[in-house]
């Protein structure tokens, strides 16, 4: 297995438009481990985070399952005195920041705090505080709302957290857009490290996994098995799948200029090849399922489609997305189709709206080691879905470039292109 990162001889040019952006530090908290050697042994063994949810009462409901935390003391990454100020989605992406920041070896007091930015997204943010506040308002009335929760609930109290925690004074920036927030808070660090407007961004996010939730989930009928049928998993482009299985977690990635990598001797990861966006009109619940929109986005991330070897899918177990996805990589790669391999790391730690930030780590991994971590229970596949899926065991490749997939119901896709460094 490749675990060596020569220098780059190409030097970075002098237009700030032309710089290049690389990935070198990871943090990830999630739900087959907690930090980078932890979950990626876990990817490589092709580790189930999916047990039966213990957080709050599920009994009423025929779905059982989530990718649920382990047990975490959060002493370990964040100050004791600031852990008070927080509540638990808040103490994940601190965590995350903290793990990143370690793993990337960045010296905080060497650094320009001005040039040091933070780029989270979050699908619901602190859905649990939320819940909490207006349970107490509901049974209270105005004298039942906590001050301390209200602050802790806004969409950007999570972002503040960790500019907080870590003394970072650039750019600090919260999206929320649905499965799509991790990734548009990672582009858009891209964007402003590819135009000079900062010389390190911390990107990525995440979600927890939260009573009101799951609730909603199961009324929908989109948790497994969806409906009442066949029974509970996650399974995706399987031909027996029947639903999500939600999870949680946060995942976070150093983005840094070249220049800046190198001139501190940083170990690159990877380089960020480019970013597509696009959008359809199918409705607020459907996804585009002729996949015309997910493959736009493809096509605008992978400027160079010859030597896309892997992408890592946004497949989540549901039909509509799965198919979609499957039609869109058709159209995108014509006869390189089953040249390309193809897996889900939501078939281990779930599907939740930032679970990108943890995906991104993984593609980052793939492309520095040489493997791919495979999708686990998946036996058969959909017809419909004929890609060349990676299923039960990890494989060791050489990855020239990597797609990072995410698609959201209502309309939003992207695709962000991940290349080897060299």
């Amino acid at each position: 297995m490749r675990n060596k990162n020569p220098k780059s001889e190409i030097q970075t040019p002098n237009s700030p438009k032309g710089r290049r952006v690389v990935v070198t530090g990871l943090g990830m908290v999630s739900a087959i481990g907690v930090g980078r050697e932890a979950f990626w042994e876990n990817c490589l063994l092709g580790t189930s985070g999916i047990k039966p949810v213990r957080r709050f009462d599920v009994s009423s409901y025929r779905s059982k399952l989530g990718g649920q935390l382990p047990e975490i003391d959060f002493k370990i990454f964040i100050k004791p005195a600031n852990l008070r100020r927080m509540d638990r989605i808040g103490k994940i992406m601190v965590s995350a920041v903290k793990l990143a920041l370690d793993d990337s070896g960045l010296d905080l007091g060497k650094e320009d705090p001005h040039q040091l930015g933070i780029s989270i997204g979050t699908g619901l943010g602190s859905s649990d505080t939320v819940d909490q506040f207006f349970r107490a308002l509901l049974k209270e009335g105005p004298v039942g709302g906590q001050p301390l929760l209200f602050q802790t609930a806004v969409p950007n109290a999570i972002t503040s957290h960790c500019a907080i925690e870590h003394g970072i004074k650039g750019v600090n920036i919260t999206f929320s857009h649905k499965e799509t927030s991790t990734e548009m808070a990672m582009a858009y660090a891209y964007h402003l490290l590819k135009e000079g407007r900062a010389e390190v961004i911390l990107a990525g996010g995440g979600d927890e996994l939260s009573e009101p939730l799951y609730h909603v989930y199961s009324m929908l009928g989109a948790l497994s098995p969806g409906k009442g049928k066949g029974s509970e998993g996650v399974m995706p482009f399987g031909r027996d799948r029947n639903g999500i299985v939600l999870g949680e977690g946060s995942g976070i990635i150093v983005l840094e200029t070249l220049e800046h990598a190198e001139k501190r001797g940083a170990r690159i990861y990877a380089e960020i090849g480019g970013v597509g966006l696009s959008g359809s009109t199918d409705g607020v619940l459907r996804y585009d399922l002729n996949g015309d929109s997910i493959a736009r986005a493809m096509s605008m991330a992978a400027e160079e489609p010859a030597i896309v070897d892997y992408i890592s899918a946004g497949a989540n177990s549901t039909p509509e997305l799965d198919r979609a996805e499957a039609s869109a990589i058709r159209k995108v790669f014509g006869e390189r189709t089953k040249e390309i391999f193809v897996s889900s790391l939501k078939s281990m730690i779930g599907e939740f709206d930032g679970s990108g930030g943890v995906r991104a780590c993984g593609v980052a991994l793939s492309l520095y080691h040489g493997v791919i971590p495979p999708t686990i229970g998946t036996v058969n596949l959909d017809p419909s879905c004929d890609l060349n899926v990676i299923l039960g065991q990890s494989k060791e490749k050489e990855i020239r470039s990597a797609l990072l997939n995410s698609c959201s119901n209502g309309g939003s896709n992207i695709s962000i292109c991940f290349k080897r460094f060299a």
